[in-house]
């Protein structure tokens, strides 16, 4: 028989109703599932099962109920989800991304509610269902890093603006498909009333020259300073430093160093990776002016030694700046600054909160809203003023003086850093996730738990969490205490992940013959890949090109990367390496002896 079971999440809060049944009654038969928001749906549900001999009702389509199958192709056309997808895809000036996060958010907010109603019904769009739906959304919870919270005012207004949007356009079709839009006639709650919980982690944090200093000190890398530094004497964006190339950075004449902001590292769509586009906004294309010392600090860097086109700020590879493992070396120093008392216990700021001081050490010294608006490359002066016009103008030293005072620049010097700093007591606990055969070591149990959930989710087999103390972790790791005592691979947030494009082996005997192990080793297959695996990598391809040990002498070819073009092309030149070295192949010689014996 069919039975109702409450799904529940780590805190024991009931999520959705599962029903559950094996097809046809048979103990081995296979068992079947459907998901619920509420019990009594799911009772329902249950019964009609029940009353069908435990089959699939007729009629009922796994994941959207029943459906009609002698509705019209218009009735189809108008249902929200068809209608939601063809005003996202017909929708200009919009990049690919933005439009695959509304479709993400319409199937995750939207579609389980109004995903079969019809946008011309004023019954299934009016002011009473679309107030009910925000009711429901302003008390459902969602992640936001490893924190399960309820959904901010902030959020839900940007998806009542995404709903409202789209039943606009029933009303300024033609000819017109609704009267009005229910949306504007919905209120919302404020976007700055959070409750009384005010950690909230959307709060900006303004830092204080002295506190920002006390940061950067903190940071063990001369590369780290000298980046953070930029960040909060040009209040860029990070997507915007990271693109910064040679060409970038200009002396146009004595006195005067600047750098040209002309394009930004953009996600793309799911898949497809990082991409050089246009900065955030028209605005964003901007010369930011820099002090002589800032110059400088550029100089230090290798600035005279950089090529034209290259990049100023790498990863270790090479290429583009990774926010994740920055960040890592970003919440350490920040710890450390808190414990050395260079930073009051109660500011948890990020790397944008540079900006926003930058933008804070301006209006302190009486710049306008104007400039400050041209500098930080708002497109309008409303944002500028909606986000800093509460600062008040008082009586501090010249802006850029601030600014040097808070890198360190100009004045006294930064005491000098040592290489290592000690990341954590030895005395304290971790929590260590084992997947995959790995261990992950975390210093919050919550990361632990979340990847250890991700991957039983998508790889599956044995995953748990243990506490372990860190003298423990550094005998388990092979580390050695004073020096790195294994410690500093202790992350401080789930680690980051790509999606994976992977062609190949392609194998090939020595005399270039294909040894065809698997048909489909030629096709294209992806998949998510953690970034403490083999496989993972920013760059958008690589490839090999390998001999394989043993009496066959084989040569194989493969080729992966996050970029499916480039991962392409470099496979097709894996396998052209294949067939120009298989025929050297060092194992050939061996087989050749055994065929003569």
């Amino acid at each position: 028989m069919a039975s109702v079971v409450a799904r529940r999440n780590k805190a024991g809060e009931v999520t959705s109703y599962q029903v559950k049944w094996r097809l046809g009654v048979a103990a081995s038969a296979e068992w079947q599932t459907e998901r619920f928001g509420d019990e009594v749906s799911a009772e329902v549900f249950r019964q009609a099962v029940n009353d069908c001999g435990q089959q699939w009702p007729p009629g009922w389509v796994k994941g959207r109920g029943y459906v009609d199958q002698t509705v019209s192709d218009d009735d189809l056309r108008y249902r929200f989800d068809n209608w939601a997808r063809e005003c996202i895809a017909n929708r200009t000036g919009a990049s690919k991304k933005y439009k695959a996060d509304c479709i993400r958010e319409l199937e995750t907010y939207f579609f389980p509610t109004f995903g079969t109603c019809d946008v011309r019904s004023a019954e299934h769009f009016s002011k009473a269902t679309v107030s009910r739906w925000v009711l429901e959304m302003a008390e459902t919870k969602i992640w936001r890093g490893s924190t399960h919270k309820v959904m901010s005012p902030k959020t839900l207004k940007n998806l009542h603006g995404l709903l409202s949007s789209i039943l606009r356009e029933a009303v300024i079709a033609e000819p017109p498909l609704r009267a009005r839009n229910p949306c504007e006639l919905t209120s919302l709650p404020r976007t700055d009333d959070d409750g009384v919980d005010d950690d909230d982690g959307e709060d900006i944090e303004f830092l204080e020259p002295e506190e920002v200093a006390g940061i950067v000190a903190c940071l063990p890398q001369p590369k780290d300073r000298i980046f953070v530094r930029l960040a909060y004497a040009t209040g860029m964006r990070w997507g915007e430093i990271i693109a910064l190339a040679r060409k970038h950075a200009r002396h146009p004449k004595p006195g005067r160093y600047e750098l040209r902001v002309a394009r930004a590292w953009k996600r793309g769509p799911k898949g497809e990776g990082f991409y050089l586009g246009a900065p955030k906004t028209k605005a964003g294309r901007r010369t930011v002016e820099i002090s002589a010392a800032v110059w400088n600090e550029l100089l230090d860097l290798g600035l005279a030694g950089v090529e034209g086109s290259n990049l100023l700020f790498t990863g270790p590879s090479g290429g583009r700046m990774v926010y994740s493992t920055f960040y890592e070396r970003w919440v350490r120093a920040v710890a450390e600054a808190k414990e050395k008392g260079l930073l009051p216990d109660w500011k948890a700021p990020t790397f944008h909160d540079l900006r926003h001081s930058h933008a804070a050490a301006l209006i302190s010294d009486g710049h306008s809203l104007t400039y400050v608006q041209r500098r930080l490359g708002h497109e309008s002066i409303k944002t500028t003023s909606d986000t800093y016009g509460h600062l008040r103008a008082t009586a501090h030293e010249a802006a850029p003086a601030t600014i040097d005072q808070a890198l360190g620049l100009g004045g006294a010097a930064v005491e000098d850093i040592p290489e290592h700093v000690p990341v954590r007591d030895p005395g304290r606990s971790l929590y260590v996730a084992h997947v995959g055969g790995r261990m992950i070591g975390f210093w919050e149990a919550s990361h632990a738990e979340e990847l250890a959930q991700r991957w039983a989710h998508e790889r599956g087999g044995a995953v748990h969490v243990e506490r372990m103390t860190c003298d423990w972790w550094i005998r388990t790791t092979g580390g050695q205490t004073g020096a790195d005592n294994g410690l500093r691979r202790v992350r401080s947030e789930v680690p980051g992940r790509a999606y994976i494009w992977e062609a190949g082996p392609a194998v090939y005997a020595a005399d270039g013959s294909e040894v065809v192990a698997d048909p489909q080793a030629g096709e294209l297959r992806g998949g998510w890949v953690w970034e403490f695996e083999d496989a993972y990598t920013q760059e958008p391809a690589h490839s090999s090109a390998e001999w394989r040990r043993g009496p066959a002498a084989e040569t194989e070819a493969r080729a992966w990367g996050p970029d499916a073009e480039a991962v392409r092309a470099a496979f097709a030149s894996a396998r052209a390496n294949a067939l120009r070295i298989c025929s050297l192949h060092p194992d050939r010689a061996a087989q050749g002896r055994e065929s003569a014996v």
